[in-house]
């Protein structure tokens, strides 16, 4: 090259791009007029040579560029016309003899992307992260990413060698804040990450809108987007949810398989007598402790060979199966780690500046700002993928409280209060009420559920003040049942009253489901089963009592985790439990003893007998059946309760069995009522073991029996009366034996007052 031409070079521009410095590299590297010259640059960092070959009239003709810049910078001039060309890039130990040059292909970003910036998009996921396109018959992936505060945005990755100046991105002409690169040849699954240049601070950030992550790095996925919404299969409004909780990426670390996942799901779910399924733990989380500081609402977790294309799978074939679905998806926080969502472009963008709004210390999360259209559309977007790209029936919103207040686990001075200090967030408050208008309008059948701890009145419902919510996880009830039953059952007894009034029978206001959950499973790292009082055989019974009230609760639609990861138990109990739980579920769902829904009051009544034991009993001519819950380490072989109606009463269900890890105190025969002597009640007599619940289905006497009981109490009756009688013929006969006695006496008395007057 002549210093004529050297001359003519940009070397300010050149030095821009070898130190990563640049937000236009489309404006230096390829192809360019320089005069009557074409100058044609390329950067390829430690690259020995680089020769490119041009199509010229359907042949290839070769230029070897030269090594301007020993950082790997590579020019030539020429004068010739082409079609198209690639680059043959040569290092010390291999070479490429292949490459496409990045920014020969010019990408035009179409209104879309104005359209996400300004909260006016739920399908922000089409417009931003990579996405795996063809230009001019090549394939490889095009990045484009919204970092408005940025000085310049450099993609880096295992294609290469994660050197931060190899792939700089071009900044849009037209969306201010936005960059975007379409790197050819890029492998699916490949690894890669954003590295954000401001104000001379360089960090390494994984890319928002990527559907996947690897270990600690973004991953390039393959997904094609659906072209219209999918046809929804219906979730009935009055169907009554039976939900289990799954860990998908644990089942995949086991089984390594969507079919095999999913077979063992149907098996479980159906084995279990559960018509749902909520996944959990499907992104990234960088706190073991805690599952919901992901990295971001929209990166499926591959660190155990789950991939998105999996995940749909599973989804769709549950459905077959009669199963649907629900993706638990965090919309409170996101974690505050180096490489997330916080400070993402050297600025405030995912979360206010202001930390009493924008972080979280008890979480170590980054609060989202939903005062951001951009926000918005990013988490408006996130519900929308997963429910109408995967068909998920539904959604979770876990730590709702977090949204709806702003002093939610906080300390003083870590929050700030609105007008009047109301703690509410008025801006979360709308978000999540804009979220559930979009799922009901936007998405026919689809179903949200809120999980709370804090209390909000109307969470459910489609009043004007309600946040909108399908249902509610009614976590303060469930706290409140382990609460009591981890009491030594001799501190029951004071208890047990209020403790009745509050979880059982009052009436509830929301549309609830109680929830034996992740964090129900693994609070203060103990689980359900470590929490109960007493050996491993009580707490055992414990735990059964604990599983079962949480059923019987007033419209007890709920979810539990997989029992089978339940810690603490050894083997021998995770055995019976399992035989136990599945059998329990079998009958609770053949015999019904659950509310119908939340719409309709069914009759029921309880009866506290003493301080530990009650009853619970359902009468309404379809369902009849009264429970026993006995919540002391007594046992009785003779406890008698009042019961409503007399009939007979079979026992369908108790926790004692043997098969369950119980003594065996069962009621095997079909007990009969007997009324009360003493006024019209009914009783019944029965076995009664220690920590234990039975279930007794109830019918009313047929007419043999109740002529057998006429001709026994007829018979009882005679008896009684026979004896009555002879009672009362004694009773003459001896009152007479007596009078004759006493007037014998008498008259003897008189005629010796006589013997004076005979002589």
């Amino acid at each position: 090259m002549d210093q004529k031409h050297y001359n003519m070079m940009d070397w300010e521009a050149i030095e821009a791009i070898v130190y990563a410095d640049c937000n236009k590299p489309c404006d230096i590297l390829s192809v360019s007029k320089k005069g009557k010259s074409k100058l044609i640059q390329a950067f390829y960092p430690d690259a020995e040579n680089v020769t490119a070959y041009f199509n010229v009239d359907g042949k290839n003709k070769s230029l070897k560029l030269e090594k301007v810049d020993e950082a790997g910078f590579f020019a030539e001039f020429f004068n010739f016309e082409y079609s198209s060309y690639y680059f043959k890039v040569e290092y010390k130990d291999f070479t490429l003899d292949k490459v496409y040059d990045p920014y020969s292909f010019k990408i035009t970003l179409d209104a879309s992307v104005k359209d996400v910036i300004k909260g006016k998009s739920v399908k922000a996921y089409e417009v931003f992260g990579s996405t795996k396109k063809k230009y001019n018959g090549i394939e490889g992936y095009e990045f484009i990413v919204y970092a408005p505060s940025a000085d310049g945005v450099s993609l880096v990755g295992d294609f290469n060698n994660w050197r931060e100046n190899a792939n700089l991105m071009q900044a849009d002409g037209q969306a201010k804040g936005v960059y975007k690169l379409f790197v050819p040849g890029i492998k699916d699954y490949s690894e890669y990450k954003y590295v954000i240049n401001c104000k001379g601070q360089k960090v390494f950030k994984n890319d928002p809108f990527a559907l996947g992550i690897n270990g600690e790095n973004s991953v390039c996925v393959p997904f094609a987007f659906a072209t219209k919404p999918l046809k929804k299969s219906k979730c009935p409004k009055d169907l009554e949810l039976q939900i289990l909780e799954a860990d998908l990426n644990a089942l995949y670390k086991d089984y390594k398989d969507s079919d095999k996942v999913c077979t063992y799901l149907v098996n479980h779910a159906k084995k279990l007598n559960y018509n749902a399924v909520s996944f959990i733990h499907l992104f990234k989380s960088n706190n073991p402790n805690d599952i919901y500081e992901i990295l971001n609402p929209y990166s499926i977790d591959f660190t155990n060979g789950l991939k998105v294309n999996e995940l749909k799978d599973i989804v769709t074939k549950l459905k077959k199966e009669g199963i649907i679905s629900f993706i638990e998806l965090p919309l409170a926080y996101s974690s505050d780690c180096e490489s997330g969502l916080l400070k993402f472009d050297g600025s405030s963008l995912f979360e206010n500046a202001d930390d009493r709004l924008g972080r979280h210390n008890f979480y170590k999360a980054m609060l989202y700002d939903y005062t951001n259209p951009f926000t918005k559309s990013y988490l408006l977007s996130s519900v929308n993928y997963f429910l109408n790209e995967y068909d998920f029936n539904g959604f979770v919103c876990p730590n709702t409280g977090v949204i709806l207040y702003h002093d939610y686990n906080k300390k003083a001075g870590e929050f700030i209060t609105e007008e009047w200090g109301s703690t509410l967030n008025s801006n979360g408050i709308a978000f999540v009420k804009e979220v559930n208008r979009f799922v009901h309008k936007e998405i026919k059948n689809a179903v949200s559920i809120a999980s709370i701890y804090a209390y909000y009145k109307n969470v459910t419902g489609k009043s004007a003040d309600s946040l909108g919510f399908d249902f509610c996880l009614n976590t303060g009830t469930c706290k409140e049942i382990l609460d009591f039953l981890k009491l030594d059952p001799t501190f029951r007894r004071d208890k047990l009253d209020s403790f009745l009034l509050y979880t059982h029978f009052t009436k509830k206001d929301e549309k609830y489901i109680y929830p034996y959950s992740y964090k129900e499973n693994t609070q203060d790292f103990a689980s359900i089963y470590d929490r109960m009082p007493g050996d491993k055989i009580q707490k055992l019974s414990n735990l059964k009592i604990a599983v079962i009230f949480k059923h019987l609760l007033y419209g007890a639609q709920l979810t539990n985790i997989d029992i089978d990861e339940l810690k603490g138990c050894d083997s021998d109990i995770k055995e019976i439990y399992e035989k136990f739980y599945a059998d329990f579920r079998r009958i609770y769902t053949s015999h019904k003893m659950r509310m119908r829904n939340f719409n309709e009051d069914r009759p029921f009544s309880y009866k506290c007998i003493d301080n530990q034991v009650f009853t619970r009993e359902y009468f309404d001519g379809e369902r009849d059946y009264i429970i026993v819950f006995n919540f002391s380490n007594d046992s009785y072989q003779k406890y008698t309760i009042p019961v409503t109606h007399a009939g007979v009463y079979k026992e369908v269900f108790t926790t004692d069995s043997t098969i369950y890890g119980g003594e065996g105190v069962e009621n095997r025969k079909s007990l009969q009522t007997t009324e009360n002597e003493t006024n019209d009640t009914q009783n019944l007599t029965i076995k009664l073991p220690s920590l234990s619940i039975m279930a007794f289905e109830y019918r009313e006497f047929t007419d043999k029996e109740l002529e057998v009981i006429f001709l026994k109490k007829k018979k009882a009756m005679i008896k009684f009366v026979d004896g009555e009688k002879k009672k009362i013929k004694d009773k003459l006969n001896s009152d007479i034996e007596a009078l004759k006695k006493d007037a014998d006496n008498r008259m003897k008395e008189l005629d010796e007052l006589l013997k004076p007057f005979n002589k």
